[in-house]
């Protein structure tokens, strides 16, 4: 950073800049001001990779000071502490996110670094260069309510069975208040609710808050209403929390003040309500009425905990209260905005927490530097490039991550930016409503491909394929350019599929569990018999890892149940579907569509309903290839996308 500055220069002093909450907020003042950034990290190597991977780009007016909250002078060093006490605005949103930490260490991170920070503010407020301290502490804290309800609260508190992660952050809050009267700076305290991924993709890496509730939702730990209809769950976006710490940090003339962020009680669902939003997502059951809350947290006392895997403290988050959030009302006010409602947001918050929550192989050997975007109601990883994008859709035993070495391998040859889709109830995917299983997936599909308003190609694995084919036709466009790889919907080999057609005319509940309660090794054996070729031993058993991970939810074993029965069932009568979707004939104009058929296949038979019209290229392998055969596939599809139509050969003429 450089180290002259202009009066009125807002230097900020920040802890917390590597949490859920600060990477958002460095990110935000890094894109939309000029304030620079003085920010408390135990290592300046592992901060710098923390941000960037969250979309952090510039670094020109950040500095990151190495120390530690839980020491004594915070480790400074003599140089980094005379260069902090430069800032004239200090946000302390440091500490842990984990309500099971150990009394010793909550006091050593919160309340000793509470001590600490306040020292500071102390120093630079003699030396009267500090303008502004915002606090971020939890929204059960008892401070700041008024003195009478404030007083009742902290009773209530003396009471209650808190975790000692709550307990220490609520002493944080008393000591820095008592500490800001005392030495006169303007303080303001930032109380968010259980925090949330931000619009719009919903991601939540932060799973010990509401991530606990999906977990027991997830596992089916969860069959009543914690509290009933009279009881909530406070929830706020991280972007919405990084939103207004930005606006205080650069407000000129702060009048400090107490701000819960959270909607009114009578704007939010309440438990019951929020249970069958999670529940329907999740494709679980709705709870059979409520329990008292204190009754379950005496179950989870007594032996629930380790059963369920749910700390008995998670449950502090959940209350029965009312808040006082005028002041916040006059800050949205303020800044020129409104209260979003959570609903919107709560199927993608789900989908991302309920993917994040499942079993994954120990060594994944897949890309990371990937960035994560949402198109309609569809989660995309991928990477951002020049010319025509491809948009890729997985088939089943598959979620995005999958093709993730396909996509990466397609990037790398043509630098166009590659999308890989989570279908509808796959991956970070919500599910769809309102539909049978396949038109369901269409729909959605489309609507994502309608955001694209440019030139696509479009690719489809398996059923992907079919889904894709199906929303090429639907959305009538010319500009579209469609690869169909090893196409599956009604061209199944019977013969090899009999046991599995029987199984599936089965009840729904009953076909999930059966699908559900087949070991890892039942699928390595599958993709050994199924890859036609012979594949690394390791490769093998993290593909088959996944799709065993996968099938632990109940929502992506229902969207693989639905499919399958649609693939299964619903051609017995009727016109072929590759008849109907096989034509192609609207993208003509742009390119000749591709065939790519595996010929070990055992499962599946070329689609002869196709149409003439497309070029097909045969390969010898099995009907997993996209996955195991990623550098050969990519070749394949840019070989396809750079060749003419005029220069193809037409198969079916």
């Amino acid at each position: 950073m450089n180290q002259t500055t202009n009066l009125g220069q807002t230097v900020l002093f920040m802890t917390g800049s590597t949490g859920f909450i600060g990477k958002e907020t460095v990110k935000q003042l890094v894109e939309k001001t000029d304030v620079h950034m003085l920010l408390l990290v135990r290592s300046e190597q592992r901060a710098r990779t923390v941000l960037e991977s969250y979309g952090v780009r510039s670094f020109e007016r950040i500095t990151f000071v190495v120390g530690d909250l839980s020491v004594q002078g915070l480790g400074l060093v003599p140089r980094d502490h005379k260069r902090i006490r430069e800032a004239n605005v200090i946000l302390h949103a440091g500490g842990t996110m984990d309500i099971t930490l150990e009394r010793e260490t909550a006091e050593k991170i919160f309340r000793h670094g509470a001590r600490e920070i306040a020292q500071l503010a102390e120093d630079i407020q003699r030396s009267g260069g500090l303008r502004h301290f915002i606090h971020v502490v939890g929204f059960m804290s008892p401070y700041g309510r008024g003195s009478e309800q404030e007083e009742q609260i902290k009773i209530n508190h003396s009471n209650s069975q808190e975790s000692a992660y709550e307990e220490m952050k609520f002493q944080a809050d008393g000591y820095i208040r008592e500490h800001a009267k005392q030495y006169g700076y303007t303080l303001s305290v930032v109380n968010p609710s259980t925090v949330v991924g931000p619009r719009p993709t919903g991601e939540t890496e932060q799973t010990g808050g509401i991530g606990l509730l999906i977990g027991a939702v997830q596992k089916g730990f969860m069959p009543v209403v914690p509290g009933g209809s009279s009881y909530w769950l406070p929830l706020v976006e991280n972007d919405v929390v990084a939103e207004i710490l930005v606006f205080l940090t650069k407000d000129a003339s702060p009048i400090g003040g107490t701000y819960p962020l959270l909607a009114r009680k009578e704007n939010s669902p309440n438990m019951k309500e929020l249970l069958h939003i999670l529940t329907k997502q999740l494709d679980v059951p709705k709870p059979a009425g409520a329990l008292p809350l204190s009754w379950i947290q005496k179950l989870l006392n007594i032996g629930g905990t380790r059963i369920s895997g749910i700390p008995a403290q998670s449950l502090a988050f959940i209350t029965d209260r009312t808040f006082q959030v005028e002041e916040t009302e006059g800050l949205l006010k303020r800044m020129g905005r409104t209260w979003p409602d959570i609903r919107e947001q709560l199927p993608f918050i789900t989908a991302d927490l309920d993917y994040r929550l499942l079993p994954k192989p120990a060594a994944e050997r897949i890309p990371t530097d990937y960035i994560r975007v949402r198109r309609g109601n569809l989660a995309m990883l991928g990477w951002e490039g020049e010319g025509e994008p491809w948009v890729i859709v997985h088939g089943l035993l598959q979620c995005a991550d999958d093709l993730l070495p396909l996509g990466s391998q397609l990037w790398r040859l043509t630098g166009n930016p590659v999308w890989i889709v989570d279908l509808a109830g796959f991956g970070r995917s919500p599910v769809h409503q309102g539909h049978d299983a396949f038109t369901g997936q269409v729909n959605t599909l489309v609507d994502a491909l309608g955001e694209m308003q440019f030139p696509i190609k479009l690719v489809g694995h398996s059923v992907g394929a079919a889904i894709a084919a199906a929303a090429l036709k639907q959305s009538g466009r010319t500009d579209i350019r469609v690869a169909l790889l090893q196409p599956a919907a009604d061209n199944v080999n019977e013969e090899n599929n009999g046991h599995l057609k029987q199984m599936l005319r089965l009840p729904r509940p009953v076909v999930r569990t059966l699908l559900r309660s087949k070991s890892q090794g039942s699928w390595v054996r599958m993709f050994s018999k199924d890859s036609g070729v012979p594949i690394k031993e390791s490769s093998m058993d993290r593909v088959a890892q996944r799709a065993y991970g996968y099938l632990r939810s109940p929502r992506i074993a229902g969207a693989h149940v639905d499919l399958l029965r649609w693939i299964h069932l619903s051609h017995e009568q009727g016109i072929s579907f590759w008849e109907r979707y096989g034509s192609f004939q609207q993208a003509k104009d742009a390119a000749d569509p591709l065939i790519v058929w595996a010929d070990k296949d055992r499962e599946y038979h070329f689609p002869a309903g196709l149409k003439p019209g497309y070029k097909k290229v045969d390969v010898p392998y099995g009907h997993y290839f996209p996955v195991f055969q990623f550098e050969q596939t990519a070749e394949i599809l840019m070989n396809w996308a750079e060749n003419s139509p005029i220069n193809n050969d037409r198969q079916g003429d």
